[in-house]
């Protein structure tokens, strides 16, 4: 039988159910940490090693004539090893108790209601969704790991020109090393924090300065801030859509959520970025036939683009057959092919369509 219980921050938030389990376990699984509380209990211990498939199979192994009982920090179905084990067991044969998460655990603390933040763990992967949620106004919270940690997630921020926000910080939460810091982007991007924390990002609320920090009221209706600094994108010398032409280009385009756009002759991508940044487009796809500014345009999707974002390689018009007919268009370069370029446009663009070049 195996048994995955929850045990939020600290021993002090196990639950009757879950102690009177580990009472009756023959082996206990989890991290070290949690591990470190049960160490003069009697049961066999397996502890998770870098990577936690190994001892899961041996634990697992050893169900059939034990009691498992697999501890797991904060709630183990929230981004825990509750899918893993699900996978390997499903549901009739894994009993599961619950336990407060680390988000829950942070809001708490703010006190914050949380019901409509969006989370994303960084831990071990990576996604720049977040950025487009917290630009649209939203609340977001952040499971970090120590490369994508508290002082990372300001300077992503920074680079995004996303600076209207309070960025809170639990450390330790539930210990009593325990520190809730509510700082503004700046703040954060140059100190160094404790391991085990957690992040929320409070769109419009206001960072203050001095001892006493606290939230003030969250103004949902923010939007991104328009114009990301040209150095943020890895680009060739010269090459790229200068910030101040790029946000003439963006108001030009008119974006509006579920338009299909081509940046063609895209460089670095830093229209294409942009725009699926500022508005919920249903994709963004990216053209360059350079090799090198590719490569680039690849970098820049990966560092801040989303998940509507496509990077095509090759000239135009000759690619431009395969994509989805477009609702919006940005020319950046056309290699001498304006006049084709601007045929196959005419013929694919969608009613009510625009087209904005620079010249």
């Amino acid at each position: 039988m195996v048994v995955l219980a929850g045990v939020g921050m600290t021993r002090d938030d196990l639950t009757a159910q879950t102690e009177r389990w580990i009472a009756r376990a023959d082996v206990l699984v989890g991290g070290r940490r949690v591990l470190q509380w049960f160490a003069d209990h009697p049961a066999t211990k397996i502890g998770f090693p870098a990577t936690m498939d190994p001892a899961l199979d041996h634990a697992l192994q050893l169900a059939d004539r034990n009691r498992v009982l697999v501890l797991a920090s904060g709630d183990p179905l929230f981004y825990g090893v509750g899918k893993r084990l699900l996978k390997r067991l499903g549901s009739e044969r894994l009993v599961v108790i619950p336990n407060i998460s680390a988000v829950q655990a942070l809001f708490a603390r703010i006190p914050e209601p949380w019901e409509d933040v969006r989370v994303f763990s960084l831990h071990g992967r990576y996604t720049s969704q977040w950025l487009q949620e917290l630009g649209s106004g939203r609340k977001v919270a952040i499971l970090t790991d120590p490369r994508h940690s508290p002082d990372w997630i300001a300077r992503e921020l920074a680079g995004a020109g996303i600076r209207d926000c309070t960025v809170v910080v639990g450390e330790n939460l539930g210990t009593d090393k325990e520190q809730v810091a509510f700082l503004s982007v700046d703040e954060a991007r140059n100190m160094v924090f404790a391991p085990l924390n957690v992040v929320a990002l409070l769109p419009g609320g206001d960072a203050v300065d001095g001892a006493e920090r606290r939230v003030s009221s969250v103004n949902n209706s923010v939007g991104p801030v328009l114009g990301m600094e040209d150095d943020v994108f890895a680009h060739q010398a010269g090459l790229i859509t200068k910030m101040e032409v790029r946000a003439v280009v963006l108001a030009a385009l008119q974006l509006q959520p579920g338009l299909v756009l081509w940046d063609i002759g895209s460089g670095s991508g830093s229209v294409g970025i942009e725009a699926s940044r500022l508005a919920r487009l249903q994709q963004v796809i990216a053209v360059e036939k350079d090799g090198e500014r590719f490569r680039q345009l690849q970098q820049n999707i990966q560092r801040f683009g989303f998940g509507d974002l496509v990077a095509v390689q090759g000239a135009a018009p000759d690619v431009l057959h395969s994509l989805a007919d477009p609702d919006r268009v940005f020319i950046g370069g056309s290699g001498g092919n304006l006049r084709a370029i601007l045929e196959e446009v005419t013929r694919r663009l969608q009613v009510r369509g625009r087209v904005v070049q620079t010249a």
